[in-house]
């Protein structure tokens, strides 16, 4: 009796929320999250960054360090300093002359766990900042009781959205139990905008037709790698696809530092055909042109998914896998557990296939054989990452839609139109491994990628903030078309518009303003007294494709 009374008022206590109140909820620490927290932070501001998982920076230190960015100067802030400790590890490690401080480039090529002390030393800085890690929000409120959910909207604008609401506080739980937590302003930093949805933001998943934006590569395409020209078989039609996904892992030939590949349980060789056939045509001929290789500091190289190359028309399939994503966006905890278990085991399975599979050349055996997954990365996981790289998740509707028209050139200064309330700069090109499988009738091309260099162009403010929720902002799954994401959607990019956020929500707190009302021209010059970049203009030279 007396364990069963016990028990229960574990159950009640689980049951009844806590009640908290803070300035600024930041979900998701991911490196815009990290910025958004930090930005808010130094501004003044109490925040509480909650993150569902146990680590801190994304997929950046889940694997993705070899950074997306072209011109460094179109991005400053946070992500400079987040460099500069970077360099200071590496310089303090190895020495200022070090071949493994040159390997960093300048902050932007490091370890998984180099990137994350670097996160956590971002955080660790900040009194007003409390870090909570294991928990998971559950549920959006509203001034009015819980908030109704965003609906997805694919598709050109539409006429109607969810009702009018403000966000006001959301439930977390953790293993202590549940927390109510209030906040004069949230920012959903999560790669696939869950609070956003949540809280009542409409959103858009998949692809627009060509039509609905007037955007070239929109739709149905089929490219070739290195060219921008739609091929035949391109409809631009609008679906419900998302480009794929993988995992950006790392791996050592170091025999003291390597654990080895091993057979999936569920590994099916049917997974990897058209890479056999590859193979067996005699087209893939060493291991470097089914993955890619990056040399990283400390020895490990990172790894990543191939595109078939124009000139011998390999790898058909890499370590992208395609379609099986599509519905990951609007999945729960437990769907996409399963596709995380899915999108692993493929990719492990096609590392053991290149090492033991007897069709396999034994020069391709003997080379992937080297190789494992390092003991010092990873640690709490077998050597292997904890995050999956979600390229694309659910893009809010936005009081601004950014679109591939967003490069276009004004024919009067021969460079992209400024924005009035401009606050991050996208300067990568637009880039979208491909949507679909590989298709033996398009031969060399995978359909859905596309990579268009443009000018860089600014990213307005109101991209951030929902069409009828008030109370948050939204800086990873932002307002833009999917061709307009493919821009957006680098890590750099993602912690400039977190840092922004971040100022945004302490000036609206201490303004007592709604977020969408704030003084955007104080935003801006924050953001540039903070060292930030809200416009880049280096050349008028039009680029290819546009």
């Amino acid at each position: 009796m007396r364990i069963l009374f016990a028990s229960l008022l574990t159950l009640l206590a689980f049951r009844v929320a806590a009640v908290e109140q803070t300035d600024v909820v930041v979900v998701g620490a991911t490196p815009a999250g990290v910025a958004a927290a930090v930005a808010a932070a130094r501004s003044g501001a109490k925040v509480v960054l909650l993150e569902e998982s146990r680590h801190v920076g994304g997929i950046v230190t889940g694997g993705l360090t070899n950074t997306d960015i072209r011109k460094h100067g179109a991005v400053g802030g946070l992500y400079v300093e987040f460099k500069r400790l970077i360099v200071a590890h590496y310089a303090k490690t190895y020495g200022a002359g070090s071949a493994e401080l040159k390997l960093c480039k300048e902050g932007n090529m490091f370890q998984p766990k180099v990137a994350e002390l670097a996160f956590y030393q971002l955080l660790a800085g900040e009194p007003n900042l409390r870090f909570l890690e294991g928990v998971r929000v559950t549920k959006a409120h509203s001034s009015l009781g819980l908030a109704e959910p965003g609906k997805r909207r694919d598709g050109p604008t539409p006429k109607e959205f969810t009702k009018p609401q403000k966000l006001v506080a959301v439930t977390f739980e953790s293993a202590a139990g549940q927390t109510k937590l209030f906040a004069s302003a949230f920012i959903d930093a999560t790669y696939e905008g869950d609070l956003a949805a949540l809280a009542g933001a409409d959103y858009r998943v998949g692809r627009e037709s060509r039509d609905d934006f007037k955007e070239k590569h929109a739709g149905k395409i089929y490219v070739r790698f290195g060219d921008t020209n739609p091929l035949p078989g391109s409809t631009g039609e609008a679906d419900g696809g998302i480009q794929a996904f993988c995992f950006r892992f790392h791996l050592t030939k170091n025999p003291s530092n390597l654990l080895p590949v091993e057979k999936p349980s569920d590994f099916n060789r049917e997974d990897y055909k058209h890479l056999l056939a590859d193979i067996r045509a005699g087209k893939l001929t060493e291991l470097k042109q089914a993955i890619q290789f990056y040399p990283m500091p400390g020895g490990n190289f990172e790894i990543n998914s191939d595109h078939p190359h124009p000139d011998t028309g390999v790898p058909s399939e890499s370590l992208d896998l395609a379609e099986e994503n599509h519905g990951w966006p609007e999945a729960g905890p437990a769907e996409r557990s399963r596709l995380f278990r899915r999108y692993w085991n493929y990719q492990e399975g096609l590392l053991w296939l290149l090492q033991h599979d007897a069709e396999v050349p034994v020069a391709i055996r003997k080379d992937a054989q080297q190789w494992g997954f390092p003991k010092d990365e990873f640690t709490d996981n077998r050597g292997r990452p904890h995050h999956l790289y979600v390229r694309q998740g659910r893009r809010i509707w936005g009081e601004h839609t950014v679109t591939e028209n967003d490069a276009k050139f004004v024919p009067a200064t021969g460079l992209p139109a400024r924005q009035p309330d401009g606050i991050a700069v996208a300067e990568f090109e637009f880039d979208s491994h491909g949507v679909s499988k590989f298709e033996p009738k398009y031969p060399g091309i995978r359909e859905g990628y596309f990579f268009v260099a443009h000018e860089p162009f600014q990213i307005p403010y109101r991209s951030l903030i929902p069409k009828t929720l008030d109370g948050l902002l939204v800086p990873v799954a932002c307002s833009a078309s999917h061709v307009g994401y493919q821009t957006i959607r680098m890590e750099p990019v993602f912690m400039a518009l977190g840092e922004a956020s971040g100022i945004a929500a302490a000036q609206a707190t201490s303004a007592n303003v709604e977020l969408r009302k704030i003084d955007v021209p104080a935003l801006q010059r924050e953001i540039l007294k903070r060292g930030g970049v809200i416009l880049y203009e280096a050349t008028a030279k039009r680029p290819e494709g546009l």
